[in-house]
């Protein structure tokens, strides 16, 4: 195996196997993938993807009234005043959006969530997210469904308790179903497809950073009390559960398994040089292919301990692994360096990090969407299933023997 990433790939995107552009425009984010149809919003349109169909736009997500004038809002997330920005600052997204069931959505704009019945041509708003929450609200990763109900852990960045919400009605309503002051924040809460069961992600500092289940409305640790712990995305398949450390001043990134019925400590089966924060999976020819998107992130981790600053590389990556190698053998399957503003020059001024967005569908493939990217800003890539066995011929594997960075 080679060590560390190969250049070539961050400058070509994806890297030397079949995939197809999806064109949303620029700035445009995926949510999730429903019924074969791939959603997705650029600013506050929503809309749906389909290979016969293209693009297609659905609705707007609305202009609250309430506590905020409609220009303060439309400043903070609307398309105009990003455009504006970019030059200066690089591209950031404040819009998440989730397809539930049966034409039902959820979605976020900054601290509003919205849901829509009628799938995305109106919405209303459901409920607003503490004040403490980040620009997008909540993480990619913060819903899901589980045995009917939905699901929604919150991101907050203050002295706000870190919660998990939960909603009986699709979204109309909301009650809080976990609070915690052991973590600073949750990063995501997933449904295991093979056990059932509900487990969540938190962080930030070691003693804070923890992989769980929720129990009884608990949040039960399986494991904690090391950046090891600390993940966004989790990645499940019927033997394993898998995910990247999120640490962007680690030494070593390591990508990890945690065997189901193993020991209770993950083991080390990659690594990379920048936080792993999104994870999807998607079976081919009988394999299961498990995917992990890297960010390039600025600016430095307030929870980090003393002297120890941001290590992150210059691309977000993609990589991906299958079961026929037990998830111990990785490939970069695309790379895209991060976009260089102005702003980089000036002193105060805040910069975007680059993010790869994941999402994965059995007969349409696994998307990919590179954000605040040199190249490929905003646009979404499309790997067809049958592309993912091939990149073994056409890419080196990146070694999990040593640390690069």
């Amino acid at each position: 195996m080679t060590r560390g990433h190969p250049e070539r790939a961050t400058e070509r995107g994806v890297t030397g196997t079949r995939s197809d552009p999806v064109h949303l425009g620029s700035e445009a984010r995926i949510g999730g993938v429903m019924d074969g149809r791939l959603y997705w919003t650029r600013g506050r349109t929503v809309g749906v993807w389909t290979p016969p169909g293209g693009r297609v736009a659905l609705g707007t997500l609305p202009t609250p009234g309430d506590e905020s004038p409609d220009a303060a809002f439309r400043l903070r997330h609307g398309r105009v005043a990003k455009a504006v920005l970019r030059p200066l600052v690089g591209s950031w997204t404040t819009t998440n959006l989730w397809p539930l069931r049966d034409g039902a959505l959820l979605a976020t704009v900054g601290r509003r969530v919205f849901r829509s019945g009628d799938d995305g041509r109106s919405w209303a708003p459901v409920r607003r997210l503490p004040d403490s929450s980040g620009p997008m609200g909540a993480l990619p990763t913060s819903v899901c469904l589980h045995r009917g109900d939905v699901y929604l852990a919150e991101y907050t960045l203050g002295d706000d308790p870190a919660r998990i919400l939960r909603s009986e009605d699709d979204g109309r309503t909301w009650e809080t179903r976990v609070e915690t002051t052991a973590v600073r924040h949750f990063h995501g809460v997933f449904r295991d497809p093979y056990r059932d069961v509900l487990w969540a992600t938190a962080g930030d500092t070691d003693d804070e950073s923890a992989i769980g289940r929720l129990v009884d409305g608990e949040f039960v640790r399986v494991g904690s009390g090391s950046q090891r712990w600390r993940a966004v995305g989790l990645a499940f398949t019927p033997t394993s559960v898998l995910w990247g450390m999120d640490c962007s001043y680690a030494d070593d990134v390591e990508l990890l398994r945690l065997r189901r019925d193993g020991p209770a400590e993950p083991e080390t089966v990659g690594r990379t040089d920048a936080s792993a924060y999104y994870a999807a999976t998607i079976p081919v020819d009988g394999e299961l292919w498990v995917a992990v998107a890297t960010a390039a992130e600025v600016g430095e981790d307030s929870t980090a301990p003393t002297g120890r600053g941001n290590r992150s590389g210059d691309a977000a990556r993609v990589l991906v692994a299958s079961s026929a190698s037990s998830y111990e053998t990785w490939y970069e399957l695309a790379a895209f360096r991060r976009r260089r503003p102005l702003g980089e020059r000036l002193p105060g001024v805040p910069t975007a990090s680059a993010y790869v967005f994941l999402a994965a569908d059995e007969r349409l493939g696994l998307f990919l969407n590179p954000f605040n990217a040199r190249s490929d800003a905003g646009s979404v890539i499309r790997v067809p299933p049958e592309a993912l066995p091939r990149i073994a011929d056409r890419a080196p594997a990146v070694d999990a023997s040593t640390p690069h960075r």
